[in-house]
């Protein structure tokens, strides 16, 4: 009777590979999405009618404003 060894076989696991997308904690997130919100607000009250300057930087800092609330929501939501 003859005995036939069969060659070993090593199973090797790769690991995956770490996440690139960015992990903020829950602190992290709220103090961004406020600052972002609070900054948007002082803009639109930079913008009033009757505060000083151009009126086109008005306008400008008006867009600032306006493009600061939705990033905010945006942030808080994208970044897990």
């Amino acid at each position: 009777m003859t005995t036939e060894s069969k060659p070993i076989r090593y199973i090797t696991t790769i690991p995956d590979p770490p996440s690139s997308a960015p992990q903020d904690c829950l602190a992290c997130r709220i103090i961004g999405s406020g600052a972002l919100g609070a900054a948007g607000v002082l803009a639109l009250m930079s913008s009033r009618a009757n505060a000083p300057g151009s009126v086109i930087g008005k306008r400008i800092v008006a867009g600032v404003g306006i493009c600061g609330w939705p990033a905010t929501f945006i942030r808080h939501k994208t970044y897990r």
